[in-house]
């Protein structure tokens, strides 16, 4: 049996499928994880992180593979890339809508390039 994927989406409260997304990952009062395959959502949970210590963390033992976000800070792609999470991004409105997209492949990959000059 395939594993699904598990993604984390920063949104506003309550979160769940139908939650908004939240316009910036360090702030999001509340995180969605959702794990789904092609044929739909297998598990959803919500938490509330204080810190990218405890997000890093929850990414860690949770085993996150995406995080759909609309803003992230560059240390954040950068400690997400680090810990072997896609970051992608989007005009995405719901956790719901953020998924579909992502399996229509209509989302974008979110890569720092460090440039020596």
């Amino acid at each position: 049996m395939e594993e699904c994927l598990r993604f984390l989406i920063p949104t506003y409260k309550p979160g769940g499928l139908n939650a908004k997304i939240f316009p910036h990952w360090k702030d999001a009062p509340i995180f969605t994880e959702v794990c789904f395959d092609e044929n739909g959502i297998k598990e959803l949970n919500t938490f509330e992180l204080k810190s990218d210590a405890l997000i890093i963390e929850k990414v860690k033992k949770r085993k996150i593979k995406g995080v759909i976000a609309l803003s992230l800070s560059i240390r954040a792609i950068e400690l997400l890339d680090k810990n072997g999470v896609t970051v992608y991004t989007g005009n995405v409105k719901s956790v719901q809508d953020a998924i579909q997209k992502y399996l229509r492949k209509e989302l974008q990959i979110v890569k720092v390039v460090k440039i020596d000059q």
